[in-house]
């Protein structure tokens, strides 16, 4: 008895080391993005589509492309505000969402801010949610083109894995079928 009793306590011991994966995780990082936008007139004069692609290091994910399209609507001859999509791929999946911004134009650069909302994800990012302010800077290289630099902070969500939970559910199962086992030995 006493022994069946020490094999339930170490094996619940040994599952609720592996239910501590299963919990919600809030993860802040920072990191560096880079590429180019292209712009494309629209019938409107102050409205333009834009595409970005580029390319990034996260503090915790590591290396990403990076591409998104938006609306920049002139208020003005010097600002803008943006809406659209973005897609980050990583090594091990994709994160995506919206984001909306401003930038406001001096010379040849244009400082931006950029705010996202990330709103899913693909393998190890499925099912996560965050946000994240990218700041930085494009300078023009044609009339329709130009490029950017800038660094941003991240707070990311994420969800337990689906495995880790199902099996912290079978050895629970497992235990208690085998509790009976012994108990009839």
């Amino acid at each position: 008895m006493i022994r069946s009793l020490a094999a339930i306590s170490i094996a619940l011991l040994m599952m609720s080391a592996l239910a501590l994966p299963a919990q919600a995780n809030t993860i802040t990082s920072s990191g560096t993005v880079t590429g180019t936008t292209t712009l494309t007139a629209t019938s409107n004069p102050a409205v333009f589509d834009s595409i970005f692609t580029g390319s990034g290091v996260d503090s915790v994910s590591g290396a990403f492309t990076a591409t998104n399209m938006a609306t920049l609507t002139f208020t003005s001859l010097t600002t803008f505000t943006s809406s659209g999509t973005w897609v980050d791929v990583f090594a091990g999946g994709t994160v995506f969402g919206t984001f909306t911004g401003s930038g406001t134009s001096s010379g040849d650069t244009t400082a931006i801010t950029l705010n996202t909302v990330l709103t899913g994800g693909t393998g190890i990012f499925a099912g996560d949610t965050g946000k994240s302010t990218i700041m930085g800077t494009g300078t023009n290289t044609s009339s329709t083109t130009s490029s950017f630099s800038g660094t941003f902070t991240s707070s990311t969500t994420t969800v337990p894995e689906p495995g880790s939970v199902t099996l912290v559910l079978g050895g629970i199962g497992f235990l208690l079928g085998m509790r009976k086992r012994w108990a009839r030995a």
